[in-house]
């Protein structure tokens, strides 16, 4: 029980008595404790809250952390605006797609969001963006994905794999017959479920269908120049807050000892996709390697890579603004995300 002012007086305690007791070691006054503020973190992994408390990262932090599972950039997006969260999960060109919409130009001080962290699994045999086609559509060649009904979700990662696919293969949209779908998930369940002849997005989820030899990877992310980041976006007003700001470093700076923590516990990570999410174990295994990840460093390397790909997009017409993607970056925090030293 907590000893408070109120308390005490009303056992007929003096005041002056009352004060004393109250500044002894070890006795509280609710009424000066403050709650804690609430960072409010979007996720498209439903698995991921499960693992952040397990991981124990967040446990001891001087502000609440709030998870909020909504998959895809879709529903990402809403979120962020409404400042129903504070910290979007969304594909590292989630936002020059979103800039190339806007009817004012963005600057990094204007930009109404900004990527300020992102990570991805290097190990090359957990492949994340692919594009994948059934074994029945009789695909031989990029020339055959021509009149072909392709799976896809706009607004992410999932979309540019899509989209530079068909850049690849010398098409436009008009030469195929596209299946626009919600998020990654539903493109998936229609791919899975023989709906269409071509799926672009993660492959974790059509994993099962090429494991059992009904589809094949035609192309991955590496092939196609993307960077293929997952990464975390916030608003300009938290960037401008002090307080804010000092919460985000903090909580970047906990996601890499959680990825620490991750790499050292996969069948832990796995078991909790299997009792959370009700993966089966194979799956839970693979979802588990895949998402194994580290912090990339947002740098000229990384920007010159974004750059290219927006450039692509408009020359190509899959964008109508041109887009200086150095507005939708932050690298003020990479000394909290690439192992407490600043990249360089």
């Amino acid at each position: 029980m907590t000893i408070t002012r109120r308390n005490l007086l009303a056992t007929g305690l003096s005041l002056p008595l009352a004060s004393a007791l109250l500044a002894m070691p070890g006795v509280a006054a609710a009424q000066d404790a403050k709650p804690k503020s609430k960072l409010i973190v979007g996720t498209q992994d439903a698995g991921f809250p499960h693992i952040a408390e397990a991981s124990g990262a967040y446990r001891d932090a001087p502000y609440e952390v709030e998870w909020a599972v909504l998959p895809g950039p879709a529903a990402q997006f809403p979120a962020l605006y409404s400042k129903s969260v504070d910290i979007g999960w969304l594909g590292d060109t989630s936002l020059i797609l979103e800039q190339a919409k806007s009817t004012t130009p963005w600057t990094p001080d204007t930009a109404p969001l900004r990527i300020v962290a992102g990570w991805r699994n290097f190990d090359p045999q957990f492949r994340q963006l692919v594009t994948v086609v059934r074994n029945s559509a009789d695909v031989k060649s990029l020339a055959d994905l021509r009149g072909k009904k392709w799976a896809f979700n706009y607004g992410g990662i999932n979309h540019l794999q899509y989209v530079l696919s068909l850049v690849k293969a010398g098409l436009q949209e008009s030469d195929i017959e596209p299946v626009q779908l919600g998020d990654g998930f539903q493109a998936a369940a229609a791919f899975n479920a023989g709906r269409t002849d071509v799926y672009s997005g993660d492959f974790v989820r059509v994993k099962d269908l090429v494991d059992k030899g009904e589809a094949r990877i035609l192309l991955n992310g590496d092939d196609l120049g993307i960077p293929g980041l997952t990464v975390y976006a916030t608003r300009q007003d938290v960037l401008q807050d002090p307080e804010r700001k000092k919460q985000l470093a903090d909580f970047l700076e906990r996601g890499r000892k959680l990825w620490a923590w991750y790499d050292a516990n996969l069948p832990v990570v796995a078991k909790i996709y299997v009792d959370k999410v009700k993966y089966t174990p194979e799956k839970a295994e693979a979802q588990a390697g895949r998402n194994k990840s580290q912090f990339v460093p947002i740098d000229a390397k990384l920007l010159k890579e974004e750059q290219n790909i927006a450039d692509v997009l408009f020359e190509r017409g899959f964008i109508k603004n041109k887009v200086d993607v150095n507005a939708g970056f932050s690298g003020d925090y990479n000394v909290f995300t690439i192992g407490g030293a600043a990249a360089q």
